[in-house]
């Protein structure tokens, strides 16, 4: 990019910060931000594209206004003019190409839900598609499932915790054979949304690759409170999500948290995204060692399970499924 891109702010068009959510990350032009009259700063470029999670920022921070380039503006209005839903939507998309435009809505998704410390209407809005979205290919096309997941673990841990936590929580409740295809939606979102009380938990704990000291534990142990209270005010959460990520911790021994919960109190629903949560950070790598095989993942379940830390039937399903897909992929 020229310096005269930058010298001559004057020359350059504003557009609205929001007309950039709900889009894909492909741009083919530059975008700047205007930190003053004069003082001009390149935030997105069309060879890398758009970083939700910046952007997520720039918005929560007060950003209205973006620019881009006067020669620009055309590829701008084309580029806007058919969001990211409308692409998954066409029945001529690809799905490969579905599957690019439902993780880069994810992504954004993800990115919004954890820079705000209450989770908007237009936000779960959104999050409601996307689980619709995974619902759909779920159904449609099951073996699109292993790329998705395979796709998002190259990500940031706790985008991809999310989304794995979503997409396994409906496959163990649609192994289950007790769920209706609203209800797989609603245990998909409690599943997305499982986390988002981490938002008020300090960066530094939440990354941390030591043992939690008990003060530390304790305020880690405060994100299913700190969820139920960013979604407590939002319409546009059931109830049924809200018991999800309130109790996805408890455990029916009554040796979870927060509220110490025996097995046939705690939400059905809350017992399998908790199964998802701990096989997803188990195959997962983490800073403090590398990811499990999916069968050393099992066999660390059921050793839980034992200690009446997972729901026995869920265990059994889950191992059904996820044993299976795992024999299926190195057949493959």
């Amino acid at each position: 990019m020229s310096e005269n891109a930058f010298n001559n702010s004057a020359s350059l068009v504003a557009v609205d910060i929001q007309s950039f959510r709900n889009t894909t990350r492909d741009i083919n032009f530059d975008v700047f931000m205007k930190l003053s009259e004069d003082n001009v700063v390149h935030v997105f470029s069309r060879t890398t594209g758009l970083d939700y999670k910046r952007l997520a920022g720039y918005i929560v921070k007060g950003v209205q206004f973006l620019y881009i380039l006067p020669a620009d503006v055309d590829a701008y209005k084309a580029f806007i003019a058919r969001p990211a839903q409308s692409i998954f939507d066409d029945p001529n998309t690809s799905t490969e190409k579905k599957i690019a435009t439902l993780l880069n809505m994810t992504e954004q998704n993800m990115a919004e839900l954890f820079s705000q410390f209450s989770v908007s209407d237009e936000t779960t809005i959104t999050s409601k598609r996307v689980i619709h979205g995974y619902v759909d290919l779920m159904t449609t096309k099951p073996e699109s499932l292993a790329l998705i997941l395979k796709l998002v673990s190259h990500g940031e841990y706790l985008y991809y915790h999310s989304i794995a936590v979503s997409i396994f929580s409906m496959f163990i409740a649609k192994a289950s054979g007790q769920f209706n295809t609203r209800m797989l939606e609603l245990v998909g979102l409690g599943g997305f949304l499982h986390d988002v009380g981490s938002t008020h938990i300090s960066k530094t704990l939440l990354d941390s690759p030591k043992s939690f000291e008990e003060e530390e534990r304790s305020e880690m142990e405060e994100h299913p409170q700190h969820g139920m209270k960013m979604l407590e005010a939002n319409t546009n959460i059931q109830d049924e999500v809200r018991y999800i990520v309130y109790q996805h911790h408890e455990q029916p021994g009554g040796k979870g948290y927060p509220n110490n919960l025996f097995g046939p109190v705690i939400y059905y629903p809350a017992k399998i995204v908790a199964l998802a949560d701990s096989f997803s950070a188990l195959i997962s790598k983490r800073p403090y060692r590398p990811a499990y095989s999916v069968e050393k993942a099992i066999e660390i379940l059921r050793k839980g399970t034992v200690q009446g830390k997972f729901d026995r039937d869920l265990m059994e399903i889950v191992a059904s499924v996820f044993l299976r897909q795992s024999k299926g992929n190195q057949a493959a």
